[in-house]
């Protein structure tokens, strides 16, 4: 087709039989009054093979126009929408894609054509983002054809369909977790919402809002997910199956709770928790194919367990005192064997474990789930995140494990984290209500 650019204004026509007894009114002076209401740098028709005739006579009659004559290949199939659809997209995804003229610059007119054709054209102009739709009518003669003098041009807006196509897509994105994707498609239609009913642009507020809620969560960003829940919570009142439940709103509130190390009561309770989400997210990318990322998280979490075990017993295991007569005893015997503690350099007196000291000093402690932190059934995983890319490894390490053996790796560390808190199943299911495939198959 033509090269044109961008801001190219180009008017797409279908062009029907018209009454064969009088085709000036019927059909040539409709369609010049509809290009001749504009300065378009271009104008295509799209004709049926039947009628490459009458669009000929167009074309010559606007001679000093740029004008494209795109027939639908076969006969008879103006009357197949499917058939016309798919011709008709072709040629607009030609003049967007290869000619590069922007949707925006594009207006459709489907008054002259079959009812399939106008339907086609209709469709494909929404499934291509074309903002502008037009048709002309006007009084009706005795055959039913727009008299003469009488005709008068309508434009339909797209909006409104484009909107609910995107409600469509930003409910198949929250399916699946891209939250983030949802909420920038919300900002790239900033601009056309106020154009739409209030109850379409709620819904898409509402998704865009609770979206933003829920990628702050999957980035561990509680304090932001809880601002913006607070801020917005009429709005995502209308994001329907997936408006943020009470039990999710307090469990992002309890994970964004400021810390007090010196209660170390408190700090078990929230690192087991933390666990918890932390295996939630583990799983998630885990599900999008994200292997490495999940290793480093479940990594994490088996020091997460460790340290909130030493909390129990009265230790953080970045604040260790020195002189504390456990901590002094249990330094000595690790001096003899392998590395003693490190110091914390920012805490005079202090010294700080590592994730396997840590489980080494639980075991010197008489803790009964020290065993499990040191050899863990899925200990050789563990060594292998070592080697991998995220780590201290130059390859990624996942692609050798299979989908069975991190399907076990999952449950060993919900059966770590229930063995060492039974509420620990409870608090999983609230962490996991952030993955939403089993609305899908709702």
């Amino acid at each position: 087709m033509n090269s044109s650019n961008a801001e190219d204004k180009t008017l797409v026509l279908t062009v029907g039989t018209g009454n064969a007894d009088d085709l000036e009114n019927s059909l040539y002076a409709p369609l010049l009054k509809s290009i001749g209401t504009n300065s378009w740098d271009r104008i295509v028709l799209l004709p049926s093979q039947r009628t490459v005739e009458q669009a000929n006579e167009i074309r010559s009659r606007i001679a000093k126009l740029s004008a494209e004559i795109c027939p639908i290949p076969d006969a008879g199939s103006e009357n197949d929408t499917d058939a016309s659809f798919a011709h008709f997209d072709a040629i607009l995804g030609e003049i967007i894609e290869s000619d590069g003229v922007a949707p925006k610059a594009i207006t459709l007119d489907f008054t002259r054509g079959t009812k399939a054709m106008s339907a086609a054209l209709v469709l494909a102009g929404v499934a291509r983002g074309i903002p502008v739709l037009r048709y002309i009518e006007g009084k009706r003669g005795k055959r039913g054809s727009v008299v003469a003098g009488t005709e008068d041009i309508r434009e339909v807006r797209t909006e409104v369909a484009s909107a609910r196509q995107q409600i469509n897509l930003a409910k198949h994105l929250m399916l699946r977790g891209d939250f983030e994707a949802v909420r920038t498609m919300h900002t790239e239609m900033s601009l056309t919402l106020y154009n739409l009913p209030k109850q379409l642009r709620n819904r898409l507020n509402a998704y865009a809002h609770v979206a933003a809620i829920y990628a702050a969560w999957d980035r561990f960003d509680y304090c932001r997910a809880c601002k913006l829940l607070s801020r917005h919570r009429k709005t995502v009142s209308a994001a329907g199956q997936f408006k943020p439940a009470p039990e999710m709103a307090q469990w992002m509130g309890r994970l964004a709770a400021p810390l007090d190390r010196d209660r170390h009561e408190e700090m078990a309770a929230y690192l087991r928790r933390l666990a918890c989400d932390l295996l939630a997210n583990a799983e998630r990318r885990y599900r999008d194919g994200l292997f490495e990322d999940a290793g480093v998280r479940w990594y994490r979490l088996l020091e997460l367990i460790g340290q909130a075990r030493l909390f129990d017993h009265g230790y953080d295991s970045g604040q260790l005192p020195e002189n504390d007569p456990s901590v002094k005893g249990f330094n000595d015997k690790l001096g003899k064997k392998s590395s003693p503690l490190t110091p914390n350099h920012k805490m005079t007196g202090m010294l700080q474990a590592s994730r396997h000291q840590t489980a080494r000093f639980l075991k010197y402690l008489g803790d009964p789930l020290a065993k499990r932190l040191l050899h863990e059934d899925c200990g050789d995983y563990v060594k292998a995140r070592n080697d991998g890319l995220l780590a201290h490894g130059f390859n990624a390490h996942a692609s050798r494990l299979t989908q069975e053996r991190i399907r076990s790796v999952i449950g060993t560390f919900e059966q770590l984290l229930c063995e060492d808190r039974h509420e620990a199943r409870e608090w999983l299911a609230v962490a996991r209500s952030l993955d939403f495939r089993s609305l899908i198959e709702a």
